[in-house]
């Protein structure tokens, strides 16, 4: 009789967590309004004439009977307030949800609903005009056999206890709470409650705000005030054993906050282990990207796992085999993600890659940073190589498959391997950071990214996205050289040819590392047209030329003999063109070209057209020729160089950043 009594408690006491609340608490914190893309229909329905802004899920479920007794359904609700954003008046909110909704209720009464193809329509009491907050609660229930969304696996050898968690990404939170399944549009905040049996742990996004126990149940209930996108709201439940790590930022007012790990007992050491090194990844990223932008990190082992790991805000989940694997790549990838993924969020999924490609990309710059600079070309090389064999084929933007490898992850990290060459270090790393301030606890897309380098750099960098974002596959390069001895000594031509159909001409800087007799000299050209060469005179033969020595450029190469490169066909017209890089810190290169054999002149102006330096002064045969200028000496301000021959004369400014 007692057991029984104590049972009825007990489900009197659970459920009443169900029951409408009235207390005033702290909801969100609204950090910006994030309307949703106009053209963009996250519905799949014709006339969706009006939207909304999330300002705050709480979200509560019931999963005492899913890790007691292996019941894959479980009860729910979740509080949902939010903005009317659109000119339109609304009577009607429409959320995504693939559950059975038992009721909702507005200001104490029960609204009528419908739910159909996974659209859940709430009928609202009234008209609501823009900018007018509508606070409801939803109660749902999950009824349904499948994993989607939400996994339950009973404990065996691969799962040391029960374990429930939820895996959404891309459009799967609709199956564990009715929500608004969209990254573009951020709840500015979220509460996770999760009821378990006594013993079990459940992790959450955000602190965790407090446990409380009523007979065998424990409620955890964690706190995220940052926004977040639906799909990386996550809870994961299990017999977990815990470890903290703490880290204390680089950044004023150097916080220390906490590093939460997630494991079965079996794993604690072996986990300890694997994430020796998560401090020197905060190290890395901070140093690039900026402080760490959330009150918390970790992460939470589970397996099954149909993936390696989801970088879900401030809590990443990852595959138990990570721990026997010893995956570091996998960890920092994750923990790149919180800047790149989390604080800034592709804004469709078409711009999946800013999201995989940069955290790709963040595994060789932790690799840079801890073992040096051959260890980071050696993985982009091994990148490059996996994109050669498994390349499908279609562009970066829109791929048909959004998480394949070779496209989102690895061509995207390569994409940025040579914007950062291509800008050099400083604008690269700056861009970055103006991209991450401009957009962060937002969304982005690639035309964003793009106006950032744009006004970064003071440059129009259109060309670069064009060719290796929105266009597939990469460029075909045959090349030759030839030296011919003069008087006093050997003049260098190198022949560059692009084969590729899909594409005219791929804008690049070409380095050619030219092994003289007695040393190497390492010389940049940009290559704008289809077929060009390029001339340079030493005083000591050359030996050999290797083209893209360090394997910048995404591409295939190959020497073909049968080019002449004395038969070179020659420009028919002057031009002066921009120098590379440009802005520049210390060294640049300006490129011209010249229909017949001319006496040239090309000199350096201050910005108040005083003469600085004269660069060229002398005869050149008809030709492309290139030429260094060191600024080294000059102070940072903007300067002109002014090409000038018998019949032509142009001037261009260049910047320089010391």
């Amino acid at each position: 009789m007692k057991r029984i009594t104590f049972a009825l408690f007990l489900f009197l006491s659970v459920t009443s967590i169900f029951a409408q609340e009235n207390k005033p608490e702290l909801l969100f914190e609204c950090k910006r309004d994030i309307s949703l893309l106009k053209n963009e229909n996250p519905f799949n329905f014709e006339n969706h004439s009006f939207d909304f802004d999330i300002l705050y899920y709480d979200i509560t479920l019931n999963w005492y009977n899913v890790l007691k007794n292996g019941n894959v359904n479980y009860n729910g609700k979740v509080r949902v307030i939010t903005k009317v954003d659109s000119l339109n008046s609304a009577s009607q909110f429409k959320l995504n949800s693939f559950l059975t909704t038992d009721s909702v209720v507005l200001n104490n009464s029960k609204l009528s609903f419908s739910g159909t193809d996974g659209i859940l329509t709430i009928n609202l009491d009234r008209s609501y005009n823009k900018d007018e907050v509508i606070d409801l609660t939803i109660y749902f229930r999950r009824t349904r056999s499948d994993n989607k969304g939400f996994y339950y696996y009973g404990k065996s050898s691969q799962t040391l206890e029960n374990l429930a968690y939820t895996m959404t990404q891309p459009n799967d939170s609709r199956y564990w709470f009715p929500c608004y399944d969209d990254p573009a549009n951020k709840a500015d905040s979220i509460r996770l409650r999760i009821i378990v049996p006594s013993g079990f742990t459940a992790t959450g996004n955000g602190i965790l705000e407090s446990v409380q126990t009523i007979g065998d149940s424990v409620i955890f209930n964690w706190f995220e005030r940052h926004p977040i996108s639906t799909y990386l709201i996550a809870t994961a439940a299990s017999k977990y054993s815990k470890f903290i790590q703490n880290y204390t930022s680089k950044y004023p007012p150097y916080e220390t906050f906490e590093i939460q790990n997630y494991q079965w007992s079996a794993d604690s050491s072996r986990s300890v282990y694997v994430m020796r090194n998560v401090g020197v990844m905060m190290d890395c990223f901070e140093t690039y990207y900026g402080k760490y932008p959330f009150d918390k990190y970790g992460h939470v082992v589970v397996s099954p796992f149909s993936y390696g790991g989801m970088e879900h805000q401030t809590i990443s989940t990852i595959h138990r085999n990570w721990l026997t694997s010893d995956a570091q790549s996998g960890i920092a990838h994750e923990l790149a993600h919180q800047w790149w993924g989390d604080l800034v969020t592709c804004k469709t999924w078409k711009d999946i890659w800013l999201n995989e490609g940069f955290a790709t990309f963040s595994e060789d710059l932790y690799r840079e940073f801890t073992q040096g600079k051959n260890a980071y070309f050696s993985s982009m090389n091994s990148k490059a190589n996996y994109y050669y064999n498994y390349n499908p084929g279609y562009a970066i933007y829109n791929p048909p498959q959004i998480f394949n490898a070779a496209i989102s992850y690895y061509k995207g990290a390569l994409v940025l391997n040579m914007l950062r060459y291509v800008l050099g270090d400083s604008l690269f790393f700056q861009a970055l950071m103006n991209y991450r301030n401009q957009y962060l606890y937002s969304n982005a897309t690639t035309e964003d990214l793009k106006n950032v380098v744009n006004q970064t750099t003071g440059s129009d960098y259109s060309f670069f996205f064009d060719q290796w974002i929105y266009q597939p596959n990469h460029p075909y390069y045959s090349y030759n050289w030839r030296v011919t001895q003069l008087t006093n000594n050997f003049e260098l031509k190198i022949f560059i040819k692009q084969t590729q159909s899909h594409y005219n001409v791929y804008k690049m800087p070409i380095e050619f590392l030219i092994k003289l007799a007695s040393k190497d000299s390492l010389v940049k050209v940009w290559n704008t047209q289809r077929e060009e060469s390029f001339t340079f005179t030493f005083n000591e033969p050359v030996n050999n030329v290797v083209v893209d020595p360090q394997n910048y450029i995404l591409k295939q190469l190959t020497r073909d003999n049968t080019l002449d490169v004395a038969e070179t066909k020659l420009p028919d017209k002057f031009y002066l063109y921009q120098n590379y890089p440009n802005p520049f810190n210390s060294q640049t290169t300006i490129s011209f070209s010249i229909p017949s054999d001319e006496f040239v002149s090309i000199k350096i102006y201050d910005i108040a057209g005083n003469e600085i330096k004269t660069l060229v002064n002398g005869n050149f045969k008809a030709g492309y020729h290139s030429i260094k200028f060191d600024g080294d000496k000059l102070s940072t301000g903007v300067y002109f160089y002014k090409l000038q021959t018998k019949n032509y004369q142009a001037t261009k400014k260049l910047i320089l950043i010391k």
